[in-house]
């Protein structure tokens, strides 16, 4: 048995299923504002130090969380150098999320700056990618050594196995740690656990094969560290040539029928370990990888310059 999922198919699936049900453990939502979480008195003033915080992705998950519970002290951190002006961007982030954030200058390669950053923090959400040839998990390292709350949104393979490396150390510090959090992998996971439990339920059968396929238009709006992921995971070494085995997926309304392509992403090991699928495939559509493909280095600091580039580009801003 086939199993095929898209993000809209699995959407709707987990929308539409009596067992999935939203819950924030010992919390009250504040009748005012449904979308408010009141925090129980032990954790009312924890802080959550958000790396990457000045970029989309990590911009996007402070806003999220101050929005969600206002009570939160969020601490932006951020890089600051020639290339990057981090202060100016974390001003403007604290300027919009208000009393109750801080900007800090944060070094993730340095051990120093990362456990000064990690000082008095309760929870660390490592949003800084992209995480391809990352050699260490220093943010993970150090939230173990400092017993801080760890999650990140890694969509790495190598990166992903690697920290879940740290499982024994981080269960000796008492720590809850956490990888590939984000959408994709993460919620995408989420999802595919659903739809494997839903057709095992009705069928009373085992799926077979499973497969992930995604639509990102440009950076999709997720700014140009998408794009160096999607460049640096083209040079990856693995069974099957990335962004081979192209398919005509039909997406639905507003996004129609697209070619999408393999690659490889967490979610084909951890289905496949988890969910003990035999069969597990992602594919992706990406005009902006069309373009670009053969003529990018798979060097992480080159790819970084040519995605930032092509994030402002006219071509990648007219299809986001």
């Amino acid at each position: 048995m086939a199993f095929v999922m898209t993000a809209r198919q699995a959407l709707f699936q987990l929308k539409s299923s009596t067992s999935v049900k939203a819950c924030v453990k010992e919390c009250k939502h504040d009748n005012s504002n449904s979308n408010v979480v009141q925090l129980p008195e032990k954790t009312r003033n924890s802080s959550v130090l958000v790396l990457g915080g000045t970029g989309r992705v990590g911009g996007s998950t402070a806003t999220a969380l101050s929005k969600l519970c206002p009570d939160l002290r969020i601490v932006i951190g951020g890089r600051n150098s020639e290339e990057i002006d981090g202060r100016e961007k974390g001003a403007a982030m604290v300027g919009q999320l208000g009393r109750n954030s801080e900007f800090t200058e944060v070094n993730i390669e340095n051990v120093d700056s990362l456990g000064a950053a990690l000082k008095d923090v309760d929870l660390v959400v490592h949003a800084a990618g992209p995480f391809q040839q990352a050699a260490k998990c220093t943010v993970l390292e150090a939230a173990i050594e400092t017993k801080t709350a760890y999650l990140d949104v890694c969509d790495d393979t190598s990166y992903a196995l690697r920290a879940k490396s740290f499982k024994d150390k981080a269960l000796a510090a008492n720590i809850p740690a956490i990888t590939t959090g984000g959408i994709y992998p993460g919620v995408s996971n989420v999802m595919a656990a659903q739809l494997v439990r839903a057709a095992k339920t009705e069928s009373k059968g085992k799926p077979e094969r499973l497969r992930f396929y995604y639509y990102t238009a440009g950076s999709g709006g997720a700014g140009p560290t998408i794009l160096a992921t999607s460049f640096l995971l083209l040079g990856e070494k693995i069974k099957l040539k990335p962004y081979s085995g192209m398919l005509n997926i039909d997406f639905g309304k507003g996004i129609g029928k697209r070619d999408v392509y393999l690659l490889n992403l967490p979610e084909v090991r951890s289905a496949h370990d988890v969910l003990g699928i035999p069969t597990v495939q992602c594919s992706i559509w990406n005009c902006t990888i069309l373009l670009e493909l053969g003529n990018v280095s798979h060097d992480k600091s080159s790819v970084s310059r040519i995605s930032e580039g092509q994030d402002q580009s006219p071509t990648v801003g007219s299809v986001v």
